[in-house]
């Protein structure tokens, strides 16, 4: 999977960028990572998320974004 969605619990932007992704049509096409669970994770986007991560191309997007950044960000 190349896609990693950061987030956090009860997180409203969050949740606003996963229906975004799944009108996107993105439904699974991610890993959901809780950044609370790891220190380094918490420390790197603590205050950017939601963030989603191209882990092929190393290439990230912080919130906001549209559905189509994303589709321009799996493309690359």
């Amino acid at each position: 999977m190349k896609l990693k969605f950061y987030t956090r619990p009860d997180c409203g932007l969050c949740t606003k960028a996963e229906a975004l992704l799944a009108e996107g049509g993105f439904g699974n096409a991610y890993e959901k990572v809780n950044i609370e669970s790891d220190l380094e994770l918490l420390d790197r986007y603590g205050d950017k998320i939601p963030v989603i991560h191209n882990t092929e191309t190393g290439e990230k997007l912080s919130w906001p974004f549209t559905a189509s950044q994303v589709r321009e960000l799996v493309a690359d």
